[in-house]
């Protein structure tokens, strides 16, 4: 018979996870991803440094657990209508990828501790940072083994376009908060720019569902 836990060791458990998981994104915030170490953590979080290795196993299992949780692809899992046989149709699916990258656009302009992740991903490589980007890789998958039969034969990959549109969110939001200026006259810090990109990302999807139409030439 499998002993229970105690509920008060349980609630005793999640509070102190929470208090480590959210001491790594504070101290990404105020002192930037260099600062990550167990003594620094464990000193934010006001607990013992042993319950690192208690809870997560080690400092990189920590940073790992809040990173998933805050990465938008990771957190949201790209949810996607459960009715599968409905997202087969072209409509639905080109909502579906619009919605989905113009929420990023906005979920990257408010969460500072994001931007500082990717731009510590962009900057130098490590396993755990080339582990959470396999498993955000993973998690489209079945999304774009959907929107590919719409693709057959075309002339237009999908998934190339849907990687300069995550590209160039990622860097019109790093660029507007690090320089406070405008791309290509929109100013990004504003409700107004960002809602000209969101309908320029809707555009972009509809078009390449459209020119997806015309199939390539077999020479």
């Amino acid at each position: 018979m499998v002993k229970k836990e105690p509920t008060e060791a349980i609630k005793s458990r999640l509070l102190t996870e929470r208090k480590l998981i959210d001491a790594v994104g504070t101290i990404i915030k105020s002192k930037g991803y260099r600062a990550l170490g167990v003594n620094e953590i464990a000193r934010e979080a006001k607990v013992s440094k042993k319950l690192i290795y208690r809870y997560f196993e080690n400092v990189e299992g920590l940073i790992e657990t809040y990173v998933i949780e805050k990465d938008y692809w990771l957190s949201h899992k790209m949810t996607v209508p459960n009715d599968i046989e409905n997202l087969h149709k072209k409509s639905t699916l080109i909502n579906t990828l619009s919605s989905l990258l113009e929420k990023q656009l906005e979920f990257f302009w408010n969460e500072e501790e994001m931007q500082k992740i990717i731009l510590w991903e962009i900057s130098e490589r490590t396993d755990l940072l080339d582990s959470v980007c396999k498993v955000r890789e993973e998690v489209g998958t079945e999304l774009f083994e959907i929107s590919d039969a719409h693709f057959k034969g075309s002339l237009v990959s999908l998934r190339g376009v849907s990687a300069l549109l995550v590209s160039g969110i990622y860097y019109m939001v790093l660029h507007a908060k690090k320089n406070d200026s405008t791309i290509c006259g929109l100013d990004i810090n504003s409700a107004d720019g960002r809602a000209e990109v969101q309908k320029s990302i809707r555009h972009i999807i509809e078009w390449a569902f459209q020119a997806g139409k015309t199939k390539s030439k077999t020479i």
